[in-house]
């Protein structure tokens, strides 16, 4: 009964959504006071009932009710308890529920922290966010119902979650990047009210931003998280792929980074308060789409659910009426005033508006590759090609160069007009100096110099600078400017850190594929590596072929652990690559093909610096969320 009691509770929530996205506006708009609710009630009790349906989920996954079709598809009685949570949302069905959970909870936290006079506004910016929820309920009661029963009931035991998701970052992974994607709803639904109740530039810019910071830190990690499953899970040693779903979620945090600068000036300025709302519209349209594009089932990728093109066109329906409505009532609008404050070209407004055009460029250069071999197949009649890496890094450099040099000055300039810029010299010569520690730092450790990597080692040296000398400039003790500017410290400097591993990464790595038998030895660098062992290991529902590698540098020596695993109930064969990290590179060993009787293929990567890419991502989020927080305490 407890499937049915979910789905009684979804259909609830279905319809109370129904009446939170049209009696504020009717009441508002209409004049009907006599409609007027609750928003912090009906707010909360949406976010219990979807609450209680997720649990029901939950709960028919950990008591192993096959009766329950999207448990028998995604899910075995031999899965461990904690793969089991994961597979929830391990498939469409469950992620949906997810995300409408995820929408709620932004809703929830929007009106109980939001405080203002206009209650009219605030009830519009629910009508709105319900709107859409109940969109997505009714795609998921309709279409994609993952309560639906198996009747009768099969004697069955499950088939199994994708053992590539049998891992611990995929428990954590789906649910960062659903709360990064479904936080953009709050910029969107405030922008589209800014719009119908001519809000001041500066309030309602003050209402969005630090839901935007909080987005986009869901939205980095969520991202970072993947990239570091991605290294370890696949067994092909890379980061990132340029797959059209690591894209598609790409492109909202592009915007989403842009929108929150965009929100910065017209916070403090008053101004770009139009094209804040377009950036607002148009990062939620992207989230939207990535949606569209992951269930619609015209993608091919690791990460895409395989579904019929039907449920496809019922989500591109959603993502057209809401950003052509929103875009419609846009176009229509007369604002009523135009903003008055100027500025030069040597300002701070000037900055952010250079830095958001790279940034929208950019996000509509990657969109473009990746939505392009669709439209050609399209036209050509199924003809079908492929946009590979080298576009995307083509593509990428340029504007990241750019974007860094700007990164680097930005913090300098004044709002208005800048008036000196004696900082430069004393810039450049302080990121010359960092670059060529940094440059003297890898010949010691790798005994060479790679000129592919001086552009990215140059640039995060200037950010980094850029961002630290920041204390020269405000004449602020250590611990004052700690305090006031900890936030763009964190993000400035991990998008330092990130630039450098990506640099480093990108032109130190080695790899090499070997073929040896237990006992058999090679030379690789400055590494002795020798093929130990292969044991049979049993696993709660797989079977394992475990090697022992290890590698010897005269001064340590590494066991490394590297598996074949073959998964029980459907046959699936995955990689688990064994790595041994520390701060400066990573040994990466994966197993390969038996190709004769206990002679393996295996290939053995040295990654020096990749952590550093993580690192630099998570002090990201962490200074998008402080920044968001600090927002809160101002407001």
């Amino acid at each position: 009964m407890i499937p049915e009691f979910g789905h009684l509770i979804l259909i609830v929530h279905l319809i109370l959504s129904l009446l939170g996205g049209t009696l504020p506006l009717l009441a508002v708009y209409g004049n009907y006071r006599s409609l007027e609710i609750s928003i912090k009630k009906l707010s909360f009790m949406l976010f219990i009932l979807i609450t209680i349906s997720f649990l029901s989920l939950i709960y028919s996954f950990l008591v192993d009710d096959f009766s329950v079709a999207y448990v028998a598809q995604n899910s075995n009685i031999n899965l461990p308890v904690y793969y089991k949570l994961a597979a929830t949302w391990g498939a469409h069905e469950g992620s949906l529920v997810l995300w409408i959970l995820a929408m709620n909870a932004w809703l929830i936290g929007f009106i109980f922290f939001t405080h203002s006079k206009d209650k009219d506004f605030l009830s519009t910016v629910f009508s709105i966010s319900c709107q859409v929820i109940f969109a997505f309920s009714l795609f998921t009661l309709f279409t994609s119902n993952p309560f639906e029963r198996i009747l009768p009931i099969p004697p069955l035991n499950g088939a199994d979650l994708n053992p590539s998701l049998q891992d611990f970052a995929f428990t954590v992974h789906p649910p960062l990047l659903y709360f990064g994607y479904s936080g953009l709803l709050i910029p969107f639904a405030i922008a589209v009210a800014a719009i119908l109740f001519k809000k001041d530039t500066r309030e309602w810019a003050s209402y969005s931003r630090p839901w935007t910071l909080l987005s986009c830190s869901f939205l980095t990690l969520g991202i970072a998280l993947g990239s570091w499953w991605a290294y370890y899970e696949l067994g092909w040693g890379g980061w990132w792929f340029w797959d059209p779903v690591e894209n598609a979620a790409f492109v909202p945090w592009l915007l989403s980074v842009a929108l929150f600068h965009s929100l910065i000036t017209s916070q403090n300025r008053g101004v770009f308060g139009k094209w804040s709302i377009l950036l607002s519209i148009f990062a939620f349209a992207t989230s939207l789409l990535g949606t569209f594009l992951v269930r619609s089932g015209i993608l091919t990728s690791v990460h895409a659910f395989a579904l019929d093109p039907e449920r496809g066109i019922f989500l591109l329906a959603i993502l057209a009426f809401f950003v052509i409505g929103s875009l419609f009532i846009y176009s229509i609008t007369d604002f009523g005033h135009v903003e008055e404050n100027k500025y030069e070209l040597t300002s701070k407004e000037f900055g952010f508006l250079l830095n958001n055009l790279l940034l929208v460029v950019l996000a509509i250069s990657i969109l473009f590759g990746t939505i392009f071999p669709l439209i050609y197949e399209a036209f050509t009649g199924g003809k079908q090609i492929s946009v590979g890496a080298p576009y995307f890094e083509i593509i990428l450099f340029p504007f990241a160069l750019a974007l860094g040099l700007l990164q680097g000055v930005a913090l300098y300039l004044s709002w208005g007009q800048s008036s000196s810029f004696s900082f430069l010299p004393r810039l450049l010569i302080e990121s010359l100096s960092i670059f060529s520690l940094i440059i003297l730092i890898l010949f010691v450790l790798f005994d060479n110099l790679y000129l592919s990597s001086f552009a990215t080692i140059f640039l995060a040296s200037w950010i980094l600078v850029g961002t630290l000398q920041m204390t020269k400039k405000r004449n602020l003790s250590y611990w004052n400017f700690l305090r006031k500017r900890l936030a763009v410290t964190f993000a400035h400097a991990g998008m330092a850190i990130l630039i450098i591993g990506v640099g480093v990464v990108s032109s130190y790595s080695l790899e090499k594929e070997i073929i040896l038998s237990p006992g058999d030895s090679t030379e690789f660098s400055d590494q002795t590596i020798n093929f130990q062992s292969i044991d049979d290991l049993l696993g709660p529902n797989y079977t394992s072929k475990s090697a022992v590698v290890s590698f010897d540098d005269g001064s340590k020596l590494s066991n490394i652990v590297t598996e074949k695993r073959t998964y029980l109930p459907s046959g699936q064969i995955t990689t688990e690559a064994g790595i041994q990290a520390d701060l400066f590179k990573d040994l990466y060993v994966s197993i390969g093909d038996n190709l004769q009787s206990n002679i393996w293929s295996f290939k053995i990567q040295i990654k020096p610096f990749i952590r550093w890419i993580w690192l630099g991502a998570l002090l990201i989020a962490i200074g998008s969320f402080l920044a968001g927080v600090k927002q809160f305490q101002r407001r």
